[in-house]
C-alpha cells in the first residue's frame, strides 16, 4: 500500500496483466471548477493497493494509459461515471472493459445508489471509515489516515466483484446499464446535453428551444471560465428565462449574466 514510481508501476502493470483484473478509484476536487481536478488515482490488483499522486508526482500518463486501455484487463469500479469522466478528460476515450459493482448490486436488490461502505459491510463484513469523504484532496502532504482512506476505497473492489458476479442472473440488464455509463456522448457532448440535467418540463416547443439554448450558453461560459455552471446562472434562472411571461427587468439581469444584452 504505497505511492509508487515509474518502475514500480511497470511491475504492478505486469501483475495486472496476469490477474486480468484491476480495481480503480479516484479522488478529485470539484467545488469551484467546471472540470474535476484529479488529486489521486488508486489502483488495486489481487494482492496490492497503490496510489498515484498527480499533484506531487510527474506522472507517466503513457504507462497509465496502457493499463487503462488494455482490453484484456477488466476494470472494476464502484459508481464509475465520475471516474470515467476524469479519464475521458485526460485521454479523450473511455477505459474498457468496465465493470461497475454498483450496477451489479442493484440487480441483487440494493438501492441503485448503494454505497461502497455498505457493500463492504454486507458482503465482506468490513467496516469502512468514510470520515474523509468530503475533504479537500488538493491539500499536501497527505497524512496516513487520508492515504489509508483512499486505499480502502479501492482494495475491496475485486473481492466484492468476485462475490457478486456469480450471483447476478440478469446479464442483459447488466450490459444495458453499463452501456449507459460508457456512452461516449455523455462525456463528449456535454454542451448539447446540458439541458437534460435541469429539472424542468417545458410546456411547449418554445420553452424546450429556450431551455436547450440557454443551458448550452451557460455550459460554454462555465467551460471557458472553468467554474461550476450554477455560478454563471442558477437552474431557477434558466427556467425563468424559458417562460414567455417573465418580467423584462428580471430577464435582462439574467441575460447580462449570460454575457448578452438581448432580451428575446
Amino acid at each position: 500500500m504505497l505511492q509508487i514510481n515509474k518502475n514500480q508501476l511497470k511491475q504492478f502493470y505486469k501483475k495486472c496483466q496476469k490477474d486480468k483484473l484491476i480495481g480503480i478509484d479516484t479522488e478529485f476536487y470539484r467545488v469551484d471548477t467546471y472540470y474535476p481536478k484529479l488529486c489521486l488515482i488508486q489502483l488495486a490488483n489481487k494482492n496490492d493497493s497503490i496510489f498515484l499522486d498527480p499533484i506531487t508526482q510527474n506522472l507517466d500518463y503513457t504507462l497509465l494509459k496502457k493499463l487503462l486501455f488494455n482490453t484484456k484487463i477488466k476494470k472494476i469500479f464502484h459508481a464509475a461515471r465520475q471516474d470515467i469522466e476524469i479519464f475521458f478528460n485526460i485521454y479523450k476515450k473511455i477505459p474498457m472493459p468496465i465493470y461497475d459493482i454498483q450496477i451489479y448490486l442493484e440487480q441483487l436488490g440494493y438501492n441503485h445508489s448503494v454505497s461502497y461502505a455498505k457493500a463492504c459491510k454486507d458482503l465482506l463484513n468490513i467496516q469502512i471509515n468514510k470520515s474523509n469523504q468530503f475533504i479537500d484532496w488538493r491539500v499536501r502532504p497527505l497524512d496516513p489516515t487520508k492515504i489509508q482512506y483512499a486505499l480502502n476505497d479501492v482494495k475491496h473492489l475485486i473481492p466484492i466483484f468476485n462475490l457478486i458476479k456469480k450471483k447476478v442472473k440478469n446479464l442483459t440488464q447488466i450490459r444495458s446499464q453499463h452501456q449507459k455509463i460508457i456512452n461516449i456522448k455523455i462525456y463528449a457532448e456535454k454542451i448539447n446535453n446540458a439541458w437534460k440535467k435541469i429539472k424542468f418540463k417545458p410546456g411547449n416547443q418554445y420553452e424546450l428551444d429556450k431551455l436547450k439554448k440557454y443551458s448550452r450558453l451557460r455550459e460554454k461560459i462555465a467551460i471557458r471560465k472553468d467554474i461550476p455552471v450554477r455560478r454563471v446562472v442558477s437552474d431557477k434562472e434558466i427556467k425563468l428565462i424559458c417562460k414567455h411571461n417573465i418580467d423584462k427587468e428580471i430577464k435582462k439581469k439574467i441575460m447580462l449574466k449570460l454575457n448578452t444584452k438581448k432580451t428575446y
